[in-house]
Parts: C-alpha cells; sequence; structure tokens
C-alpha cells in the first residue's frame, strides 16, 4: 500500500494540476485505477494575499505550515 499524500493548497488552479499529476504518475507505479489516498487543505486565497502582497513570505509560510 502507498503512502497517504497530503496536498497544501494555496490556489485551486495549482491543487487540481497536483492532484491530476499524481494520479496519473501513480498508475504506472501502482497500476490502472490505482493511487495513493491524499488529503488536501486549503486557506482561502484570500487569507494568503494579504501576505503575498507585502512580500511577506514568512506569513504565507505560517499559514502553509498551519495547513500541513
Amino acid at each position: 500500500m502507498s503512502k497517504h499524500i497530503g496536498i497544501v493548497s494555496v490556489n485551486y488552479e495549482g491543487t487540481a494540476l497536483c492532484y491530476r499529476s499524481i494520479c496519473e504518475e501513480a498508475a504506472a507505479i501502482l497500476g490502472e485505477h490505482q493511487h495513493p489516498q491524499m488529503t488536501i487543505h486549503s486557506f482561502p486565497l484570500a487569507d494568503y494575499l494579504p501576505f503575498i502582497s507585502k512580500l511577506d513570505w514568512e506569513g504565507v509560510a505560517g499559514l502553509m505550515l498551519e495547513s500541513a
């Protein structure tokens, strides 16, 4: 059995791409229609934007760590 993967989501486009890529790549390793268990957590992008607008990357990292 494969490991459980956690995805920290900041925006839906990137999260969807990450999820899709994992599922596509997993089939070659785990077999057809197989992929690891995955959990996605996200704060709204609006929570990140005040930090991003100030280039406060430690603030962004804090939210990501809280999400993880």
